[in-house]
């Protein structure tokens, strides 16, 4: 790979992480036992996945950047189980938003 094709990506890396502080900028700038009180249930449920789903991701990666086949490894099931998760919660607001649809 050339010097200016790894510069561009090292470019694009630098605004996507930018993009991503400024998005989570809410939520780091105060302790999570802070934030979570204030959630409700199905808002906490999606925070806590958020949080899980980040942090199995970012392991994927420095497991991939390592040279560790990360399809072999155990990550791959925990974030497969997160997905689940994840699923069950969009199903759990999809419920939620027809039956306040139908109380309404």
């Amino acid at each position: 790979m050339s010097d200016k094709k790894v510069s561009k990506h090292v470019d694009q890396l630098a605004v996507a992480v930018d993009q991503i502080q400024t998005a989570l900028g809410p939520i780091l700038s105060q302790p999570l036992n802070e934030i979570l009180p204030k959630l409700t249930p199905i808002q906490r449920c999606e925070l806590e996945a958020l949080v899980v789903y980040s942090i199995d991701t970012l392991f994927w990666i420095y497991l991939k950047v390592n040279g560790v086949p990360p399809k072999e490894h155990p990550i791959m099931k925990e974030l497969q189980r997160v997905q689940r998760y994840i699923e069950k919660i969009n199903k759990a607001k999809a419920q939620d938003l027809r039956t306040t649809k139908v109380d309404a």
